[in-house]
């Protein structure tokens, strides 16, 4: 399976979002999203505070808490992309302590919304030429 589902909710309107994730998302989603972001599937669960055997074996669908979490990775993921040009630079970007985020790699912050509404923020900043 590949992250196209993903890709495909990321331009799904907000109101009708949350219920496509309410549903879950297909349980191959998460592996192949951790291949995408270039992660084994245990430090992508584990920064999303997510249990990796537990979704190791999740066979059909994921939770509606499991595929929000999810989707919140591959939200940041896709704007870190947009705001750094490529999927390589974004990559090796959430993996690398930011000054701006108090030397905290951007993976590390996505285990709650808060913390990748701090790290969206900071891409914002960047897309703006602020200094950080």
């Amino acid at each position: 399976m590949t992250t196209a589902v993903l890709d495909r909710l990321y331009r799904v309107p907000g109101s009708l979002l949350v219920g496509r994730l309410n549903a879950g998302l297909p349980a191959a989603i998460f592996p192949a999203l951790a291949e995408r972001l270039d992660l084994t599937t245990k430090a992508l669960a584990g920064a999303l505070g997510l249990s990796e055997r537990t979704l190791r074996n999740r066979k059909r669908r994921l939770t509606a808490d499991e595929a929000e979490r999810s989707f919140r990775a591959f939200r940041v993921f896709k704007r870190a992309a947009a705001v750094l040009g490529d999927e390589d630079g974004a990559r090796a970007w959430i993996n690398t302590p930011q000054r701006a985020l108090g030397e905290r790699k951007p993976l590390d912050l996505l285990v709650r919304d808060v913390g990748a509404e701090e790290v969206l923020n900071v891409l914002a900043a960047i897309d703006d030429g602020g200094y950080l």
